[in-house]
């Protein structure tokens, strides 16, 4: 499905009145105070920040960037269930467009990292295993121990993989 430039263009409108409302719970290069959040929420922001890019996304289905950046403001707001299903949305869609820059082992990275934060460590490992068979120089092979260290002291299972692995051997062949 093309999406025509009429499309195109109310859909990178939409998401720049997303965005103007994001920015003023975001600012740039920094994170938001403790408090931020919860006013973002009470004053109902974040619904009308989910409608536009929902209208967005549906005008230009293929678009990444359009979950990708939802995905990391939901982040920095803390609201981390939310950013990983927009996460692996733009991952998704960035793979079957063949676009590496956003499917590639830092978006991995990316996605293992929320999946963190979520409390997610199954989904978070499923991640760190795609980031280090995509990272074919082992250039982020520090990012994915780290993470992975996390995941450990977390679960507080010095070998969570090999306990997904597990249990994943009990799934019918």
């Amino acid at each position: 499905m093309d999406v025509g430039p009429e499309a195109a263009a109310e859909a990178e409108w939409l998401v720049n009145e997303a965005d103007e409302l994001l920015a003023d719970a975001l600012a740039p290069g920094r994170w938001p105070q403790a408090k931020t959040p919860a006013r973002f929420l009470a004053e109902g922001k974040l619904d009308r920040v989910l409608a536009l890019y929902g209208r967005a996304t549906r005008l230009d289905p293929r678009e990444p960037a359009y979950p990708w950046n939802l995905a990391s403001a939901l982040s920095r707001l803390g609201l981390n269930d939310l950013a990983l299903a927009f996460m692996a949305r733009a991952i998704h869609l960035a793979t079957a467009a063949g676009e590496s820059e956003w499917s590639g082992a830092d978006a991995q990275l990316a996605l293992a990292e929320i999946a963190i934060d979520a409390g997610e460590s199954d989904l978070a490992l499923t991640a760190l295993a795609h980031a280090r068979a995509l990272d074919d120089r082992g250039a982020r092979k520090e990012q994915i121990e780290e993470r992975l260290r996390e995941i450990r002291a977390e679960r507080r299972d010095p070998q969570p993989q090999a306990s997904l692995a597990a249990l994943l051997e009990r799934l019918p062949a």
